[in-house]
């Protein structure tokens, strides 16, 4: 079929309102791209190759609180052009939703339909529309079906594996915010409220940013060696418990290699995470070597809105939460509010270990995470992956297979001072199509100032190599 013709059809639930052919452009191949909206309200952007289909079919997710298509995104986070390189039809949503930004979540106060779409049903109505689409224009169905997204898209992509087990022969879930609840509910506010002082002034602020380079210095040297291995990688967590009692408090002889009573203060509870007021901890914390991500997300630069500190604000007024219009993320109550989260959690989170369905259709889901990811915390990740494991023993290998990235912050959205650049895709197609198992994943640096070139990642519990 000509792409040109494909707003003139009738298709179940799709308006396609433009088609046009792109032509080949650098080392993309030409292709048909068809906007359009899905039942209900999906904004959507597919690209399909005009030649040399490879067959295959590719969903990517969409981060934050979505509301934009963003097919031209760059590295592989909820993007669909590396796999349009490889051959795929691949397709791109919104959520069901338009916003002004990634951050904005106006649209979903007072919304539930829109809540639940984005919550999980945009997975099965972007999944129909595509597989439409493809049968239309290539007169065939696709030989194999993959999702991949990175942060709410990794939400959805571990969604896809809990609530819809057989659409996807392979998944991919990078830096999935799989307790959205209580990441964004919890220790969002914790991160605001631990950055007040009395006055409900900010203490760590974008002049806070002439330290990160220094204080992610620090940590290394505090925390390197914990791996076994003084290599200028971070991986053993657990055992680095940062206290800052041996770094000089700031004065006028110095003002960078130090930290004020205040500075200090707040950094160990950022590491700490939330808890309540009788001390009960109640989320994870940052971890050590998540330094140097931190402007782009909590205190600004030129670069960044404060990403952040917009998605802590705008989660808990509008998800059907039961909290006022104007409520903020500093005002959370850490005792009397938490009942309150509970209200959304079955729809939002994606924390159900029960994968015994995606297991029996032969799905396989490959999950990793940056181990300095201060926005979405891997803690949870892991914990997940314990329970599936649980539920599953040694079969987890099977099916299930978890990677932590160290050194890596939230989706690419700031480079790495180590490697952290892999093809999750090529190794998810191995495993589907060739049954080959990763037990390891090269990873590379684009970083030219990195001691690091090169390594491997190993599945969790093991460590990455270098």
């Amino acid at each position: 079929m000509d792409c040109k013709d494909l707003p003139n059809l009738d298709i179940e639930k799709i308006v396609v309102s433009e088609a046009s052919l792109i032509k080949e452009n650098g080392d993309l191949p030409s292709f048909c791209k068809i906007k359009g909206v899905i039942n209900p309200n999906i904004g959507f952007e597919a690209r399909l190759p005009n030649k040399n289909w490879n067959g295959k079919f590719f969903q990517a997710g969409c981060g934050g609180f979505c509301g934009l298509i963003e097919p031209d995104r760059s590295s592989h986070s909820n993007a669909i052009n590396h796999a349009l390189r490889k051959g795929y039809a691949a397709i791109t949503t919104n959520g069901g939703h338009q916003g002004k930004h990634l951050g904005d979540a106006d649209w979903a106060r007072n919304n539930a339909a829109a809540r639940k779409v984005y919550a999980f049903t945009v997975i099965k109505f972007t999944y129909d529309a595509g597989h439409q689409l493809i049968k239309r224009f290539y007169n065939q169905k696709p030989s194999y079906s993959y999702f991949s997204g990175c942060s709410n898209g990794g939400r959805l992509a571990a969604k896809a594996a809990q609530i819809y087990p057989t659409l996807f022969d392979g998944i991919i879930s990078g830096c999935p915010i799989l307790n959205l609840t209580e990441n964004a509910g919890i220790f969002g506010p914790w991160l605001l409220q631990s950055n007040l002082n009395d006055k409900k002034n900010e203490i760590l602020t974008s002049k806070f940013n002439a330290k990160l380079i220094w204080l992610e210095k620090y940590v290394l040297e505090k925390c390197d060696g914990f791996d076994g291995s003084y290599d200028g990688v971070i991986q053993n967590i657990n055992e680095c418990n940062l206290t800052f009692n041996d770094v000089k408090i700031c004065d006028q002889s110095i003002k960078i290699e130090c930290l004020s009573l205040e500075e200090k203060n707040t950094l160990l509870k950022l590491y700490a995470g939330p808890s309540n007021a009788a001390g009960k901890k109640l989320f994870y914390g940052i971890n050590p070597g998540s330094e140097r991500y931190l402007g782009y997300w909590y205190f600004g630069n030129k670069e960044s809105p404060r990403p952040g500190t917009l998605l802590a604000d705008g989660f808990l007024p509008n998800f059907g939460f039961n909290f006022e219009k104007n409520f903020r993320a500093v005002d959370f109550n850490f005792d009397s509010h938490l009942e309150k989260l509970k209200l959304q959690s079955d729809l939002l989170n994606a924390t159900n270990p029960n994968l015994k369905k995606f297991f029996e259709s032969n799905g396989k889901l490959l999950m990793w995470a940056g181990l300095a990811d201060p926005l979405v915390l891997p803690q949870q990740t892991v914990d997940y992956y314990k329970n599936v494991r649980k539920l599953f023993g040694s079969n987890t290998d099977k099916f299930f297979k978890l990677f932590l990235v160290p050194g890596m912050g939230h989706c690419w959205e700031m480079e790495s001072r180590i490697p952290d650049q892999m093809s999750m895709l090529t190794v998810i197609e191995n495993w589907v199509e060739k049954d080959i198992s990763p037990d390891f994943i090269p990873i590379k640096s684009l970083n030219m100032k990195s001691e690091v070139k090169n390594g491997f990642l190993r599945p969790f519990p093991l460590m990455a190599e270098y």
